[in-house]
């Protein structure tokens, strides 16, 4: 596996969330334009990202391992949010933060880290395999993952307005494009490209504005932190990999879902806790430290899926 992959991403996103850092920092970025930020990422940006990575071109073999994976995608979720349930109540922190880890065990970066190191061990058809992942992970995202917020606030009860969102009427578009192979006009899906584009740069100036409020060196002290990114990096890719070997699902199937699985938290989590007035700094605090250790954790599943054919 070519490590300087893992490596590269993970730079960028640390770079990127040092420029927030240095914004919120110098008074450049305060707390109300953090949000303005987080309301147009998950209003417009983020559904134009998801319309976006859609648009892929399948043949009918394709369609019918799409439809294979899709449907391990769905069983391993299930299972992953009856896990985070249950694990999360272990922990002695307060609802909001266990909203946030729960959210963070279920969800990770299959995209913007996954799919790069995904294309590097399997360039003939990684990129397909992994998109699966990214379009079921977004299905569970903002249906799931956005009122797991919206349930923690004991005052605000979701409506028909929460569950079918900006995000999950972009899914819809994004799959009838996809399965009828249908196109959108070059200049509307030009202009959607573009705005997919300011994704992960915002996101990162978001989480870095986070992470101005608290001390760094507090994160490592924190071991329900290192406890949850243990979790989400070792113990629960590694049983991932026991239950795929158990059924013998056959590579690149498993090994990229393993992988997927494998990635450190997802950036909406802060996006979702800051939007939707969850604990944002913790959340800032755990993705952060989550995707650090990934640089030494995704070598060693990479490895076990080797390893244990």
């Amino acid at each position: 596996m070519n490590f300087q992959v893992v490596i590269t991403q993970i730079i960028s996103l640390f770079l990127l969330i040092a420029v927030g850092y240095f914004l919120r920092r110098s008074k450049h970025l305060d707390k109300k334009e953090t949000g303005a930020i987080s309301k147009l990422l998950l209003d417009l940006i983020l559904p134009a990202m998801l319309i976006s990575s859609l648009q892929i071109e399948i043949t009918a073999k394709m369609l019918g391992d799409f439809k294979n994976l899709f449907l391990y995608w769905i069983a391993f979720y299930l299972i992953l949010i009856a896990a985070a349930s249950l694990i999360s109540r272990l922990f002695p922190i307060s609802r909001d933060k266990k909203i946030v880890l729960k959210f963070f065990l279920i969800f990770g970066n299959v995209g913007y880290m996954g799919l790069p190191v995904i294309d590097v061990i399997f360039p003939e058809n990684g990129i397909f395999f992994g998109s699966i992942g990214v379009v079921v992970f977004n299905i569970f995202l903002w249906t799931y993952g956005a009122n797991l917020f919206l349930r923690g606030k004991e005052e605000k009860k979701s409506n028909l307005r929460d569950i079918f969102n900006n995000g999950v009427i972009a899914i819809i578009i994004g799959l009838f494009l996809m399965l009828t192979g249908l196109k959108l006009p070059t200049a509307i899906m030009t202009a959607v490209d573009m705005l997919a584009e300011a994704t992960f740069p915002l996101s990162m100036l978001v989480i870095g504005s986070g992470l101005a409020q608290i001390k760094i060196s507090g994160i490592f002290k924190d071991l329900n932190i290192i406890a949850y990114s243990t979790l989400k990096l070792l113990i629960i890719p590694a049983a991932a990999l026991l239950i795929l070997n158990y059924f013998n699902i056959a590579d690149p199937i498993r090994s990229i879902l393993v992988l997927q699985i494998a990635m450190p938290a997802a950036a909406n989590g802060v996006i979702f806790a800051e939007r939707y007035e969850g604990n944002y700094v913790f959340a800032a605090e755990s993705l952060f430290l989550s995707t650090l250790m990934a640089a030494f954790s995704i070598p060693v599943i990479s490895y076990l899926t080797t390893y244990f054919k």
